[in-house]
């Protein structure tokens, strides 16, 4: 079996190559010429063919400059994943047939029982993260109920409908699991709504659902809280679109659950 990373990285080249390609498929003829002075950058436009050294690119067409820019850098992308992308296929001809990973799986289930591998399979990765115990969240003694499927408590029935959304798709995931921020040059210990493991590539990822967005809390206003806390979140490497899962909800518009599922799956690549 060829070498996993090489075959995303060859993958990831290939689908480069083609997105370059149709780029400069529409990118404007020509190219670009930068002069500096005094500190100061002029742009030309250079027409095949012009010798005059090109036409000068004032502030109103600082567009064309961006382009033809843009031009120049995709065309150096496109030459270095073209090259890469043939010295892989080169080197995935001398790739064995069983990586160091994949020796494990090559034993008898029997054998397997026997030894350490050097590298957990994902089903040893999951149970292990899966065997980690914390000291749940507090509740209210008045808080309302609300069961998953799993059998803890949570603290909304939106939260309960993420949580048996995670549980069907078979997702590893701790509740209110508490992890160390900075906030203000300070550390502290935060519980966001969900952890979720993502096995194949060995990382967490945190689901922060917002709801009632357009309510008002006693100690202020709860959107402005949120974006506070996302804010946090960010100042500490997790964004929306990294490690960060961010859901919603007001009062006129309820969560909709089919679209968190998109974008777990989009985070997870499942």
């Amino acid at each position: 079996m060829e070498n996993l990373h090489s075959t995303h990285r060859q993958q990831a080249l290939v689908k480069l190559i083609e997105e370059k390609r149709r780029r400069l498929s529409k990118a404007p003829v020509g190219s670009l010429r930068i002069v500096t002075a005094h500190g100061k950058a002029r742009y030309y436009h250079v027409a095949p063919g012009d010798r005059s050294g090109g036409t000068y690119l004032d502030n109103a067409h600082l567009d064309i400059a961006k382009a033809l820019a843009q031009k120049s850098y995709d065309k150096k992308v496109l030459h270095a994943a073209e090259l890469e992308l043939q010295a892989w296929k080169l080197l995935a001809s001398h790739f064995p047939n069983t990586t160091v990973e994949e020796v494990y799986e090559t034993l008898s289930p029997a054998r397997q029982k026997l030894v350490t591998p050097v590298i957990p399979t994902d089903d040893q990765y999951r149970k292990q993260w899966e065997e980690v115990t914390y000291e749940p969240g507090w509740f209210k003694a008045d808080a309302a109920v609300y069961i998953t499927d799993r059998g803890e408590r949570v603290r909304s029935k939106s939260e309960q409908l993420i949580a048996n959304l995670l549980y069907r798709l078979h997702i590893p995931y701790r509740y209110e699991y508490p992890i160390e921020v900075v906030v203000n040059g300070h550390k502290k210990t935060w519980r966001p709504d969900f952890t979720i493991l993502d096995v194949k590539n060995r990382r967490e990822l945190y689901l922060e659902h917002f709801g009632k967005l357009d309510d008002q809390e006693e100690d202020g206003n709860y959107a402005r809280n949120a974006f506070e806390k996302m804010k946090i979140y960010e100042e500490n490497g997790m964004y929306d679109g990294g490690c960060m899962i961010y859901s919603f909800e007001t009062n006129k518009a309820p969560l909709d659950i089919k679209y968190v599922e998109r974008k777990v799956r989009r985070a997870l690549g499942i």
